[in-house]
């Protein structure tokens, strides 16, 4: 039923060496980012490295001097898109079919600027083909996925959705398989990982707090939703073997009924 990815940040390696190594641990899908996708050129080499992109995170690893992640919500944001827009051009380059964003750091993420800001590139995206979603997190503009839920509608862009992400959910106190069902069609893309039950830690699946019931519960759910597009495999870099810990972590959810590597 679903595809499995692997978000290649969690590796430190040139981004080519990177994506080698990710196929020679059986993977086929790969995510990608700023931070981790210079050395591709474009389409046609990651395919000569073996690889498909999946989905491309947008958020800029440099902005120019006086701006920041925080400046898509206040009246400056039209110095910032640029960088935005840029990324969602390089992300349809390689391939991708989903792009997402995180929010800012202050908690302004209702601001009319931060609307107006991800309505103009859900729009951009839809111009190059990617659907768009943004991700929330524990502390940021949009922690939560009730408050995602309302910045969605608040916003009103057909093409604007959200980057549901396992291991997000406990840490703020919402259950699991009430919040994939509250979302929905909303559910633009999903990452899988697992953490300590305090912080964001991106451990791999069933090295943290998250039993495999949650995990079942999480899946049982997801199933029942509109959504079939790739579970991503978001780890940490700083894992002692990431590599390890994607392929653990896939094995497990290829093993479950409906789902493939």
């Amino acid at each position: 039923m679903f595809e499995i990815s692997a978000c290649a940040w969690c590796l430190t390696t040139p981004a080519p060496e990177s994506a080698q190594r990710l196929k020679a641990a059986g993977f086929d899908l790969v995510d990608l980012r700023p931070d981790c996708w210079t050395g591709i050129r474009d389409r046609a080499h990651l395919g000569e490295l073996g690889l498909q992109i999946s989905c491309a995170g947008i958020t800029p690893v440099t902005l120019a001097p006086g701006l920041s992640l925080d400046t898509l919500a206040t009246p400056d944001a039209g110095r910032a898109l640029p960088y935005y827009i840029g990324a969602l051009q390089r992300a349809a380059a390689l391939g991708a079919k989903w792009a997402y964003m995180v929010t800012p750091v202050q908690r302004v993420g209702t601001s009319p600027a931060y609307l107006r800001s991800v309505a103009r590139l859900a729009d951009e995206a839809a111009t190059v083909g990617l659907k768009l979603c943004v991700e929330p997190h524990p502390g940021r503009a949009l922690s939560n996925y009730s408050e995602v839920m309302r910045f969605l509608d608040a916003a009103g862009a057909a093409n604007l959705y959200a980057l549901l992400d396992l291991g997000h959910m406990p840490l703020v106190g919402e259950d699991i398989p009430a919040t994939v069902r509250m979302l929905g069609e909303r559910i633009g893309y999903v990452h899988v990982d697992d953490n300590d039950g305090k912080t964001d830690r991106h451990f791999g699946l069933l090295e943290g707090a998250i039993k495999p019931a949650a995990l079942y519960a999480f899946l049982d759910a997801l199933a029942a939703t509109p959504y079939r597009g790739p579970l991503a495999i978001e780890l940490n870099k700083g894992l002692p073997n990431p590599v390890s810990s994607l392929v653990a972590s896939r094995d497990f959810l290829a093993g479950l009924t409906g789902l493939r590597g």
